[in-house]
């Protein structure tokens, strides 16, 4: 079924399954590549698929294969934390508290002057009042 020139398969370390290239026309009708499949093929005797029953996909029993939960997926939740930790990346997320850091301290800053200059210059005019300029 393979014509001449086409590349072998690669196979995955565990020898049970293999690597897929799919290809695609792109807008101007020259192939391309679209990246890769990861497929395994188990053929077994009905006998022994009778004895061993396994759910659809990942229904229950999840057995031979074992089909892990798909990783990645939005789980919606009223909990507004958990969206944010959903819907930005880590990176992303310590930049947004790297720079509320700068701001908050910027404000504290811009605060703390506001308050303090008033009571510095009024102490340094009482003291010069006081010792007669």
């Amino acid at each position: 079924m393979r014509k001449e020139g086409d590349k072998d398969l690669e196979w995955d370390k565990d020898g049970d399954s293999f690597w897929l290239p799919m290809m695609g026309k792109n807008k101007e009708g020259k192939l391309e590549n679209n990246g890769k499949v990861h497929i395994r093929i188990d053929i077994t005797s009905m006998e022994v698929a009778e004895k061993q029953k396994i759910g659809s996909a990942r229904d229950d029993p999840n057995i031979e294969p074992y089909l892990p939960p798909p990783v990645g997926r939005l789980h919606f939740s009223f909990n507004p934390c958990e969206m944010y930790k959903q819907l930005i990346g880590p990176a992303m997320r310590r930049k947004i508290a790297i720079w509320c850091c700068i701001v908050v301290g910027s404000l504290l800053c811009v605060l703390i002057l506001y308050y303090l200059v008033p009571v510095v210059v009024g102490d340094l005019i009482a003291g010069w009042i006081g010792h007669g300029f």
